[in-house]
């Protein structure tokens, strides 16, 4: 049985070499020279003779089915790049609100070859539904021809395009098919959810019971708290919840016969709810092999069935490898049945012979909590690796978070489950049902929020010492059953390399560098946020970007790895959302003392960041006349606005004084900046932060005039707006200022002297 692993091993290789290294002209001939080097296999005898083979041609087949997709699914889309086009399509998906405007997953109709599938952005609100029909023109460009981790999840999904809609989409038919049930019910589920459940945790059992995770998006709090406590997997669905979901069914059904003819059905419907996702995919076929096993009386095989998964899932789009969701389900679900057994037996073992194993209660909770701390770390070891090359962090408080939240997970699902049942069959029955549910659910992000806001709870790559104390952690206990260690020789090591993390965390702080004064203007992408440091103390401005980049995320792996775990001072400078959308994020993970901000004046975004500051303590300083702020080295003058019209002329000014003098005039124009010179006596500064992303309107040369800075730091990313504009540029260079931008350079620090 374990040959199926072999070829599984083989073909996957073949798809990364296809995926990555070899050109779409070699597959062929890679695939044809595979072929003949297999017939070097009958120079070897009995076993080793089949393997070979068995590897040799799966590679084969590999590169040959690569080329084979390439051909029917991706080549017609090519044809589409950087066209204009009408077309008809499939809707395959309920639309998503996105800041501006909507997406939504279709299938273009193709009369020549296989539907091609497509990710639709547009921007006049649509009744769009799973079924319909749909006729359109669009821009198009092919995911394959753009980088980043977003074309690559498009591209695992089956989508080869990206198309923007020009004008009106029109609704052809709405009638649908059976095809599309399952979407469709999982719709519904969300709906009654929401109809069950009170609005702050509605979101999160939406997630957790259907996958539904737009609407947790949105709560930036909430996602980055699962995040950073390393239970984002919760509100995931994966193989945890299948696995919940066929151990909830087999309570009902006992019988082997009857629980394969019912589970089986019920286990493919669920898989098509959640939109076959690699990890669902995955447990659904591992969980139809084990249930299959004992009906046709074959041994149970975890190796064999994850082999098969694999295998279906790239035979279906190749493309796959490239998801991160793949990637990290089969190395946890590797993880989980290589190095668990053997790190709960050696707990065991280190801890034979004490006094928990003769209390029967004692034993039977450590065994529980043994188990589930060793399916953490074996799920983890794996895993690690690629959270760090794929997201740049390492949640550290995972296992404790997973050993504390574990048991209402296994909780509030079934009963979630239930609770919907019964809210279709009789709706105050489901109100009762989800009492329960809610309290564990609160439960869980309580927990969530709690430990992720310890300090260091994630540490991030960019933290040389973290990385490699995690290295050395690696290097560590790989080698370690090399010397033939018994269990109770490993309590050293780990306490060793616990002191080592617990030093590298409390010098940090004081390494040279980390306590000098200066500001950085981050690279957010099209946003803004700077990080003003001196001494211990730290403030930020603004926060947020329009990039598709978390700033919040951003400015907090900025502060960890430069050993901040605190902000002293959060200053917003208005409430546009490329200057505050990351807020939320920084706010649950990071300790903020104080909130500065200009008049709120009704708007809804600023009373949710206010309310939040609040919950987490901080202090709210509504700016309406000119406050002094002592950090440090350094003293920050806040004006208020003095701009009258649009909000981007009512928002706060920032100076520093001190060490570097600076100024930050968020995006107000140019009839504001010659305001503030009229309302303040400005210095000579060494810095000026563009406003607006040097737009042509900011800048003005009465502002140059007056402040003579020597640098000019421009906050921008990639944009529709020509940021920065020529006009600006040149009044810059005219004035002699040295230019630098955050697009080019990334994030930028300016110390003394």
């Amino acid at each position: 049985m374990r040959k199926l692993a072999t070829a599984a091993f083989s073909f996957t290789a073949a798809i990364f070499f296809a995926r990555n290294i070899l050109s779409f002209n070699w597959l062929l001939i890679c695939g044809a020279i595979a072929i003949a080097t297999s017939l070097c296999g009958l120079l070897f005898h009995g076993n080793l003779r089949i393997r070979f083979f068995i590897m040799l041609l799966s590679f084969a087949v590999g590169l040959i089915w690569s080329w084979t997709f390439t051909t029917l699914f991706v080549s017609p889309a090519q044809a589409f790049h950087e066209q204009r086009a009408s077309v008809t399509a499939i809707v395959t998906d309920f639309p998503v609100e996105r800041t501006r405007g909507y997406r939504v997953d279709v299938l273009i109709q193709n009369d020549t070859g296989p539907d091609m599938g497509a990710r639709l952005y547009y921007f006049d609100e649509a009744s769009l539904s799973p079924g319909d029909v749909i006729a359109f023109s669009a821009n198009f460009r092919t995911t394959e021809n753009e980088d980043g981790v977003r074309t690559n999840a498009l591209s695992a999904r089956g989508a080869f395009l990206t198309a923007f809609v020009s004008g009106s989409i029109e609704i052809i038919d709405t009638s649908g098919t059976l095809r599309f049930f399952p979407i469709r019910l999982a719709s519904s589920i969300a709906d009654m959810i929401h109809r069950l459940y009170p609005e702050d945790i509605s979101h999160f059992m939406q997630a957790l019971l259907v996958g539904r995770r737009n609407e947790l998006f949105r709560d930036a709090a909430l996602n980055s708290s699962l995040s950073a406590a390393g239970i984002i997997h919760v509100v995931s669905i994966s193989g945890m919840h299948v696995s919940f979901l066929m151990g909830f069914l087999s309570l009902l059904v006992r019988n082997k016969r009857a629980f394969a003819i019912i589970g089986i059905p019920v286990l493919i419907l669920f898989m098509s709810m959640a939109g076959f996702t690699p990890s669902v995919t995955r447990a659904g076929i591992m969980q139809v092999f084990l249930i299959c096993a004992p009906l046709f009386r074959r041994q149970r095989d975890s190796i064999t069935s994850l082999s098969a998964a694999l295998i279906v899932l790239l035979a279906s789009n190749p493309y796959s490898i490239s998801s991160i969701g793949l990637q990290l389900s089969f190395s946890a679900t590797l993880g989980i049945m290589l190095l668990t057994p053997k790190i709960n037996s050696g707990i065991s073992e280190a801890l034979r012979g004490s006094k928990i194993y003769r209390n029967r209660i004692k034993r039977s909770l450590f065994n529980f909590v043994s188990s589930s701390l060793a399916t953490t770390i074996g799920a983890l070891l794996l895993t690690i690796p690629l959270t760090v090359i794929h997201f740049g962090y390492v949640s550290l408080i995972a296992p404790l978070t997973n050993l504390m939240t574990l048991w209402a997970v296994s909780l509030a699902f079934p009963l979630g489950l239930v609770s919907v049942i019964l809210g279709f069959l009789y709706f105050p029955l489901g109100i009762i049902a989800a009492f329960p549910v809610g309290y564990a659910a609160q439960y869980i992000i309580f927990a969530a929020s709690f430990l992720s806001s310890i300090p260091y709870s994630v540490v991030y790559s960019s933290n040389s010492l973290i990385m490699s104390w995690l290295a050395y952690v690696y290097i560590l206990f790989v080698s370690l059953p090399f010397f033939k260690t018994r269990p109770r020789q490993y309590i050293l090591p780990i306490c060793l390399v616990s002191v080592l993390l617990f030093i590298i965390i409390l010098i940090s702080p004081i390494l040279p560098g980390n306590a000098d004064t200066t500001i950085t203007v981050l690279d957010v992408g099209q946003g803004m946020s700077i990080v003003i440091s001196s001494n211990q103390h730290t403030a930020i401005v603004d926060c947020g970007s329009m990039s598709g980049q978390s700033a919040g995320a951003i400015a907090h792996e900025y502060l960890i790895s430069n050993g901040r775990t605190s902000v002293d001072l959060l200053i917003l400078t208005h409430f546009h959302a490329d200057h505050i959308n990351g807020v939320e994020f920084l706010l649950s993970r990071t300790a903020i003392y104080a909130l500065a901000i200009p008049d709120p004046d009704g708007s809804y975004v600023a009373q949710d960041i206010i309310e939040l500051a609040r919950r987490r303590g901080a202090d709210i300083i509504y700016v309406t006349e000119t406050i002094y702020v002592t950090l440090g080295e350094l003293e920050l003058v806040l004006f208020p606005p003095v701009g009258f019209g649009d909000i981007n002329e009512r928002g706060v000014s920032v100076l520093t004084r001190g060490e570097i003098t600076a100024l930050i005039t968020g995006d107000m124009n140019s009839s504001s900046e010659r305001s503030l010179l009229r309302f303040a006596q400005l210095p000579s500064i060494d810095v000026l932060v563009v406003g607006h992303h040097g737009s042509r309107h900011s800048t003005s040369n009465e502002l140059l005039a007056a402040v003579t800075p020597e640098i000019a730091i421009i906050p921008v990313g990639r944009n529709s707006f020509g940021h920065p504009s020529a006009e600006t540029l040149e009044r810059l260079e005219i004035f002699d200022v040295a230019i630098y931008r955050t697009d080019l350079m990334g994030h930028i620090t300016v110390r003394p002297g």
